[in-house]
């Protein structure tokens, strides 16, 4: 299980970082080891933040997506059907680099599973603050809480309920953003190591969500481990691999053998010191979260600018 694991690529990652280690390339102004916020510029992964990015960072990403839905009880052949995410992502650097507070709101547009007309809805606002301890050298590591809060419900059995149900599959990491009448809090932990070219970073975190109305899906606990492997080809380019994993700890309605949800997301990033955007693919690995479609893929565009202010560098 990919929990497990992430543990021992933390440790390892400590052990690999040395402060007298030169930092990697890809600075994008002068570097000075004299100045505190001299942190070395890192192409984020596709679902993550870099750590330490610089001042005011604001992303908007579109993810298109194509899911096939469960075969009918009647034997009918399962139906595809397009889905479209739009989220809009804020975090600012509030202290020397080391501590950020940020927010998300999403919304998507979709059909229910096995078909139907097309709905908008919009997803559940994030807030979120965490802190980062950062060497010159390239390692980071720290941790934070976010809250997704429950200012949108739908009914049950309306149809924007069930596109709900439908889109959030696609973004399992995620999927909270589109849980209805949901309160969900979500402690992590983040590391990251820069070796030269190569950059390795993982996030953990758990998922607890609690009902807050009498349409509201029952409590569950989950993890969420994200795990993201990257190389700099050039000062300007980074690629790299994005494992996840959603496990289901606890839930009425998940069965043992359904816990966990594993998805892939290969991406490419380009760098400059303001405008970052980036292209990256969502390849689900066996099951679908809470089994609700059958199977889905997906793509990301991603465009990130960092702003830099008179105060934060």
């Amino acid at each position: 299980m990919i929990c497990a694991a992430s543990l021992g690529v933390s440790c390892a990652a400590l052990v690999a970082s040395s402060p007298a280690r030169a930092a990697g390339p890809g600075l994008l102004y002068d570097y000075d080891f004299v100045d505190l916020y001299a942190l070395p510029d890192a192409p984020a992964p596709p679902s993550l933040p870099d750590l330490t990015h610089r001042a005011l960072a604001v992303s908007l990403e579109t993810t298109f997506g194509s899911i096939r839905s469960n075969a009918g009880e009647a034997g009918e052949s399962p139906s595809r059907s397009a889905a479209w995410i739009e989220r809009l992502e804020v975090e600012r650097a509030v202290a020397m680099r080391r501590f950020y507070v940020g927010g998300a709101f999403e919304v998507a547009a979709g059909s229910p599973p096995g078909g139907g007309g097309t709905a908008f809805v919009a997803g559940q606002p994030e807030l979120w603050a965490r802190a980062v301890w950062a060497s010159r050298a390239g390692l980071a590591y720290g941790g934070g809480l976010g809250v997704v809060v429950p200012v949108i419900a739908h009914d049950e059995d309306s149809q924007a309920a069930a596109v709900q149900e439908s889109v959030r599959v696609v973004r399992p990491w995620d999927n909270a953003a589109f849980a209805n009448q949901t309160l969900t809090l979500r402690p992590f932990i983040d590391v990251r190591d820069i070796d030269g070219r190569t950059m390795l970073q993982l996030r953990q975190g758990l998922e607890w969500s609690e009902p807050v109305g009498s349409a509201g899906p029952p409590s569950t606990l989950a993890s969420r481990t994200t795990l993201y492997v990257g190389y700099r080809v050039l000062d300007e380019l980074g690629v790299g691999i994005e494992a996840s994993e959603v496990y289901v700890l606890r839930s009425p309605d998940v069965s043992d053998d359904a816990r966990a949800v594993y998805a892939l997301s290969p991406g490419v990033r380009l760098m400059t010191r303001a405008l970052q955007p980036a292209l990256s693919a969502i390849i689900p690995l066996d099951r679908t979260l809470f089994g609700v479609v059958d199977s889905y893929w997906a793509v990301r565009l991603n465009l990130a600018v960092v702003i830099d202010s008179l105060s934060q560098r």
